[in-house]
């Protein structure tokens, strides 16, 4: 049995029910009548995501940069796209969760 045809399903069912407690959470916290976001957290969520886009940003320069000097300065092959793509994301998602771990510790954001 290949492990895809067990595996993607698995997937697609995680991802449905991390959206539907999603939205049940929101839900429920509109109906208490708390605010979802205030502006401290609306300012540390755009610091982080704006830093995250620009970290990820300038990874996926320097891998260009490495690409390009590999293949034509020293022979070798291109990078294939899977790691680039995977790395990127991880790299962006990293910085963004540890910025708003930090940002939301620090007293003054």
């Amino acid at each position: 049995m290949d492990i895809w045809a067990l595996t993607i399903p698995v997937i697609g069912l995680a991802i449905v029910a991390i959206a539907v407690y999603t939205i049940w959470n929101i839900t429920k916290e509109k109906k208490s009548g708390f605010p979802l976001a205030d502006e401290r957290t609306a300012k540390i969520s755009g610091k982080a995501f704006t830093a995250g886009f620009l970290i990820g940003t300038y990874y996926l320069l320097a891998l260009n940069f490495y690409n390009i000097i590999s293949i034509e300065f020293l022979g070798g092959e291109p990078l294939e796209s899977m790691p680039v793509i995977n790395s990127a994301l991880i790299v962006m998602g990293v910085t963004v969760l540890v910025l708003m771990t930090y940002l939301k510790r620090k007293e003054d954001a």
